[in-house]
C-alpha cells in the first residue's frame, strides 16, 4: 500500500466537514494464545473531521462481534505512529486516502467525494506473512491474533461540522 507523491492538503470545500466510512471486516481471530481461531464479523467506522483551518482529526471505532463492547483510537494530524501502529491520511484532489499498518495488519481506506455532501468509499485490508498477526483490540484492549482479515463493502457520509465536538 503506497501513497502517491502528488498528495496535497484537504480541498478547501471539505473544511469544516466530517467524513464517516462504515464497513464490516470478516476475520479469523482468537484472543492471543487461546484455543482455536473463530470466524467473526466486526463492524468498524472511520471518521475524519477537517477543521476550518485544514487540520485533521481521526477516529477508528470497532465493536465486538457480539455488539456489547466498542472502543476507538483517535489521532490528530495527517500522520502518526505509536504502540498501536502507524498511519497516514493524504488527499489527492477530491480523494482521501488513509493507510494504516498495525503489526502485520494493513488497511487502506479510499474515499472519493464531490466536495459537497456525497461520497463513495472502498476499504482494503490485508495481513502480511504466513503466521498470525497480533494486534490490540480497540474494543476490549485484549491482544488478538489474526489468521485472516478482509473488508466488506463500505458506506460513506459527509456532514457539516465537527462530530467530535458533541
Amino acid at each position: 500500500m503506497t501513497i502517491a507523491s502528488s498528495a496535497q492538503a484537504a480541498p478547501q470545500s471539505f473544511y469544516g466537514k466530517t467524513l464517516r466510512v462504515s464497513w464490516n471486516e470478516a476475520r479469523s481471530q482468537r484472543v492471543q494464545g487461546e484455543g482455536a481461531f473463530k470466524s467473526v464479523s466486526i463492524p468498524l467506522s472511520f471518521t475524519v473531521y477537517v477543521s476550518t483551518k485544514g487540520q485533521l482529526f481521526k477516529r477508528l471505532t470497532s465493536t465486538t462481534a457480539n455488539g456489547r463492547t466498542s472502543g476507538s483510537k483517535d489521532r490528530v494530524g495527517d500522520s502518526g505512529s505509536g504502540a498501536d501502529g502507524a498511519g497516514a491520511v493524504t488527499f489527492q484532489g477530491n480523494t482521501l486516502i488513509s493507510t494504516a499498518n498495525n503489526h502485520g495488519l494493513g488497511r487502506r481506506i479510499r474515499v472519493t467525494f464531490d466536495g459537497g455532501s456525497s461520497c463513495s468509499a472502498e476499504v482494503l485490508t490485508g495481513k502480511s506473512g504466513g503466521g498470525a498477526a497480533t494486534v490490540r483490540s480497540n474494543a476490549t484492549g485484549k491482544m488478538l491474533e489474526f489468521e485472516s482479515v478482509s473488508a466488506g463493502p463500505a458506506s460513506c457520509s459527509v456532514q457539516e461540522g465537527n462530530v467530535f465536538a458533541n
